[in-house]
């Protein structure tokens, strides 16, 4: 797993306690990670030199928001497996490659690992 960043996007200010927490839990498992707090900041990332493993959607936004980080990083990254956490009221997300509740973390974390040995 060295090799690979985790790409985490979490589009509200509100998320940032769960982005460090997520990052710390990551970290600990020997993942690197590369977080962006907000939209803008997650597309304005440059990837070019670092070697993606997985991208992580937030719950922040709205459903509308989050499509489009799904098409756009599914554009810019499109062998990457896309997690995208879900709030209790979400419906899942048909391009995200996994939906995932928000508020359950060792299933997040399961999620991830999924993802990266690519477990569909």
């Amino acid at each position: 797993y060295g090799d690979h960043r985790d790409l985490h996007s979490f589009p509200t200010r509100r998320s940032s306690d769960l982005l460090s927490e997520r990052e710390e839990v990551l970290q600990e498992l020997g993942h690197p990670v590369i977080s962006a707090l907000g939209s803008n900041a997650a597309r304005c990332l440059d990837l070019t030199h670092d070697r993606v493993g997985v991208v992580t959607i937030g719950h922040g936004a709205s459903a509308q928001e989050r499509c489009e980080l799904i098409s756009y990083f599914r554009g810019l990254l499109p062998e990457i497996p896309i997690i995208v956490l879900l709030r209790r009221s979400d419906s899942t997300f048909e391009n995200a490659d996994f939906n995932c509740p928000a508020d359950n973390p060792p299933l997040w974390v399961g999620t991830v690992t999924q993802a990266l040995a690519g477990i569909a």
